[in-house]
This record gives structure tokens, C-alpha cells and sequence, in this order.
């Protein structure tokens, strides 16, 4: 299992153009065999620096469903309004999970 934490930060202005692109890829990810474990607007951080406008926790099964999902044509054909409306994109991606 492939665990991913999305940090998405809007261009300003394009938060319900971004919350779309979002919307439509989802689908996407879920087609491909991704889980939407949760995702939230953050509350303001401690040290005063902004938050990012969304996180996501996400999870697939397989490398392979991965890549495929990444190189998935519709996704691609999304890019300028992916590129219009989110400034930054921060992941972490991992398959090893941590027991406490």
C-alpha cells in the first residue's frame, strides 16, 4: 500500500477553480484503485505561517496504479487548468507505516 499527504496551496482567487481540478482528478484516483482517506482545510499554524489551502491523505494499492493514474490522459488533459489554479503542490509519499 502507497500512503500520500497532499498539501495544495491555491493561486489567489482560484480556490473554487482548484477545489474543481481537485473534484475532477479525484475521480480519477478512485478509478484507479485510490482511496480518499480525508481531506481538510487546515487551521492556521502554530509559528503564524500560512496553511496550505487543502491536504489530502491518499492511498493505492500499487506502484503500478500509481504510475498509471499519473500518466492517465484525462489527467493530463486537465494540466492548464491544474496549472491556473494551484500555486504549489507538496507530497509526501510512502509505503511503510510506522507502529506505535
Amino acid at each position: 500500500m502507497i500512503y500520500l499527504v497532499v498539501r495544495l496551496t491555491w493561486v489567489p482567487g482560484k480556490a473554487a477553480d482548484g477545489s474543481d481540478y481537485e473534484r475532477s482528478v479525484m475521480r480519477l484516483w478512485k478509478e484507479h484503485g485510490g482511496d480518499i482517506l480525508a481531506a481538510f482545510k487546515p487551521l492556521a499554524q502554530a509559528d503564524g505561517l500560512p496553511p496550505a489551502d487543502e491536504v489530502q491523505l491518499l492511498r493505492i494499492p500499487t506502484q503500478s496504479q500509481l504510475d498509471a493514474y499519473l500518466s492517465d490522459p484525462r489527467r493530463l488533459a486537465l494540466a492548464p487548468k491544474r496549472a491556473a489554479s494551484i500555486a504549489v503542490t507538496e507530497i509526501t509519499i510512502s509505503d511503510k507505516l510506522v507502529e506505535y
